[in-house]
C-alpha cells in the first residue's frame, strides 16, 4: 500500500482548512448545512403545533372524552363514586368523576333558575377553590372569584375554565358533590390526548364497581380522523432524509468542481488512503454542522416539541444520509489517476 507523510491529525486539520477556511468553496455547503439541520427542526415543530390545534378544536367537542352510564335507560345502573373518581390520574386520564343533573338553582346576581349540576373536584379541578362554579355564558363578571348569594347563604364562586361542550360546564351552574352522593348515575373520564378511546373503554368500564344494572360507555365527540395517527404516518416525516440526500447531492457536486484540487494532491504524493480520508472527513464536519444545528434548533424549540429528543434523532438521521451518500458519491476521486483529474475542472 502506497504511503505518503499525511497522518490522521495532518488530514484532519486539512479537512477543517477545505471546509471552514476563508474563500473555501464548502462555505455555501455549509451554509446549506446549517439551513438544513435548523429547517428540519423548525418544520416538525410546525406540523406539532397544527396537530396540537387540531386536537385542542377536537378536544373541545368532545374527543376522547367517555361518558359511562346505564346501558338501558329503562333499568338504571349506579356507579360508586369512589371507583370513578380513583381513575383520575392513571396513566392516560386526565380527570375523572361524577356528573348528574341537579335541577335548577337561584344564584343572585347571575340569575334565577339556573341548570345546575354536581361534579366531581377530580373532573373539575377548579371546584376545590369555591363553593361553585359559574358557566361563562351566564355571566361575565370578570372578577375571579365573586361572592354570590344561594337561598340564604352566601357562597364563593369561580367562572368554570374551558371543558367540552358536552359537560354543560359553560352554561350551568356546577356544584361539588354532597357528602351523601356515594353513587352516581354517570361517571365522565377525560383522557390525555394521546391516548385511544377505543382501547381505554374497556379497561375503564373493568374498574368501575357498579350496582343494580349494566353499563355502557361512548366517547362524546366520534371523530372522523385521528390528529395522532395522520401525525405519525404523514409522509413529511422523511422530509429530514430528503434534505440529507439533497445536501449530499450538492456537496458531491461541490466536491466535484474541486477535483483540480484533488488532482494536485496526488501529484504530491499523497495515496488514494489519504484523499480518501480526506474526503470522509470533510462530508462528517458538514454532516457534523447540520447534526448541531438540529440540536441546536431543537433546543432553542423545544416547548414547540413533544419531545426535543425526537427531531434531535432525526437530525442525526440528516447528518448520517448526508454523510454516507457524499463519501460514497466521492470516493472515486481518490481512486483516479491525476491526470484525469486535472482535466474535470
Amino acid at each position: 500500500m502506497q504511503r505518503d507523510r499525511w497522518h490522521l491529525g495532518l488530514l484532519a486539520r486539512e479537512a477543517i482548512r477545505n471546509v471552514f477556511g476563508a474563500g473555501s468553496r464548502m462555505l455555501a455547503i455549509l451554509a446549506l448545512a446549517v439551513l438544513a439541520g435548523a429547517g428540519s427542526s423548525a418544520y416538525i415543530a410546525l406540523e406539532t403545533q397544527i396537530m396540537r390545534l387540531e386536537i385542542h378544536d377536537l378536544a373541545a367537542e368532545g374527543r376522547n372524552v367517555l361518558v359511562l352510564s346505564a346501558l338501558d335507560n329503562d333499568a338504571p345502573a349506579r356507579i360508586t363514586r369512589a371507583s370513578c373518581e380513583m381513575l383520575a390520574g392513571q396513566h392516560g386520564i386526565r380527570h375523572a368523576g361524577m356528573l348528574e343533573h341537579a335541577g335548577e338553582l337561584e344564584v343572585l346576581p347571575v340569575g334565577s333558575r339556573l341548570p345546575t349540576q354536581r361534579a366531581s373536584m377530580t373532573l373539575f379541578p377548579e371546584l376545590a377553590e369555591a363553593d361553585l362554579l359559574v358557566g361563562r355564558a351566564l355571566s361575565e363578571r370578570a372578577a375571579r372569584p365573586f361572592i354570590v348569594r344561594t337561598g340564604q347563604d352566601l357562597a364563593t364562586a369561580v367562572h368554570a375554565d374551558p371543558h367540552p361542550g358536552g359537560l354543560g360546564t359553560g352554561s350551568s351552574i356546577t356544584l361539588p358533590p354532597r357528602p351523601s352522593d356515594v353513587t352516581t348515575e354517570r361517571c365522565v373520564v377525560v383522557l390525555d390526548e394521546f391516548s385511544d378511546a377505543g382501547t381505554a373503554l374497556p379497561a375503564v368500564a373493568a374498574q368501575l364497581k357498579v350496582t343494580e344494572n349494566s353499563i355502557s360507555g361512548t366517547e362524546l365527540l366520534t371523530a372522523t380522523n385521528d390528529p395522532v395517527a395522520d401525525y405519525l404516518q404523514r409522509p413529511s416525516r422523511w422530509l429530514p432524509l430528503l434534505l440529507g440526500l439533497f445536501g449530499a447531492i450538492a456537496t458531491v457536486v461541490t466536491t466535484r468542481l474541486r477535483a483540480s484540487e484533488f488532482a494536485v494532491y496526488r501529484m504530491s504524493g499523497t495515496s488514494p488512503v489519504s484523499v480518501m480520508t480526506l474526503l470522509t472527513l470533510e462530508s462528517l464536519l458538514i454532516a457534523g454542522t447540520a447534526a448541531l444545528s438540529a440540536t441546536a434548533a431543537s433546543l432553542a424549540l423545544a416547548p414547540h416539541h413533544l419531545d426535543p429528543t425526537i427531531p434531535i434523532l432525526w437530525g442525526l438521521a440528516l447528518a448520517g444520509t448526508w454523510a454516507l451518500s457524499a463519501v460514497a458519491s466521492s470516493l472515486d476521486l481518490a481512486v483516479r489517476r491525476p491526470s484525469d483529474l486535472a482535466k474535470d475542472r
